[in-house]
């Protein structure tokens, strides 16, 4: 066995001076590893793959100022992608992205040809490449919420958990929270996620302690640099603030210092609608 290791590390490394000395492990890793790297290379899938997705390797390492070379098992590349493609899954399941709107993506996303719009989608996507926060403010249907879905979905691809949030939504979990003593396990997670997109600030009821809510949640993700995706109807950071309350001002301080805001001024998306169909995807 130990002449036919050697033979085929040799062919490996195209070196024909490598000795059994050099050599690190078992004689058996090693043939394990030339006969599995024969049955891989008609990989029959990781469903059928008599590994179950394992795979040896060999390599060279460094040990104690010495170079040997080394049989180790890892997951073969099929088994790798399988496993980001589950975790992948499950960041999407917990990014509370409803079903309906998992369509939001960029290549989805049409300008119209609206100079404005294409503007918007060109910062959203800048946004997640360098990780900046943004806010999408405007009328109804100008897709604020489009975006900020695609932003989500984007970094949630990229193995990051992100969550999207529509503001009402996380202040009625977090009254209902109360009663179930889950309120301030609801509060972290939106403090804690890498990325969030909170939709439609400013169209909740304000009160002393939705202002006071909103206020922690937003000076939270503001002290710890995370990313932060905020939507709103409003039509420029002082309208922003009359919405939000007693506490408004801090919070658009904290926004302001934050994030960078686009007021999109266009048409209704649904005036637009018959014209985008007549448009390829993304123009």
């Amino acid at each position: 066995m130990t002449k036919r290791v050697l033979s085929y590390v040799r062919r490996l490394f195209k070196n024909p001076s490598i000795t059994k000395s050099d050599l690190y492990g078992s004689m058996g890793d090693f043939r394990q590893a030339e006969e599995q790297q024969l049955f891989c290379a008609k990989c029959p899938g990781i469903t059928l793959c008599k590994y179950k997705g394992l795979r040896w390797s060999i390599s060279v390492k460094k040990i104690f100022r010495r170079q040997i070379i080394v049989a180790e098992v890892g997951n073969c590349v099929n088994r790798q992608r399988e496993k980001r493609q589950r975790e992948t899954e499950q960041l999407i399941r917990a990014s509370k992205i409803p079903e309906a709107m998992k369509r939001c993506t960029f290549g989805t996303f049409i300008t119209a040809g609206d100079p404005m719009i294409r503007t918007a989608k060109g910062l959203a996507m800048a946004s997640v490449e360098d990780g900046a926060s943004l806010i999408l403010g405007g009328g109804t249907g100008v897709g604020k919420t489009h975006l900020a879905i695609a932003m989500v979905q984007k970094t949630v691809s990229r193995g990051k958990a992100a969550l999207f949030v529509p503001v009402v939504d996380l202040l009625d979990e977090i009254r209902s929270g109360y009663n179930e003593g889950t309120a301030d396990a609801i509060q972290q997670v939106v403090k804690d996620a890498d990325c969030v997109a909170l939709d439609d600030l400013g169209a909740q009821r304000s009160t002393s302690w939705v202002s006071e809510r909103l206020f922690s949640v937003i000076d939270a993700r503001y002290r710890s640099g995370k990313q932060t995706i905020i939507t709103t109807n409003a039509c420029s950071m002082s309208q922003l603030e009359k919405m939000l309350g007693e506490r408004g001002a801090r919070i658009v301080s904290r926004l302001a210092e934050m994030a960078q805001p686009l007021f999109i001024k266009a048409r209704d998306f649904r005036t637009r609608k018959n014209v985008q169909q007549r448009l390829p995807v993304g123009k």
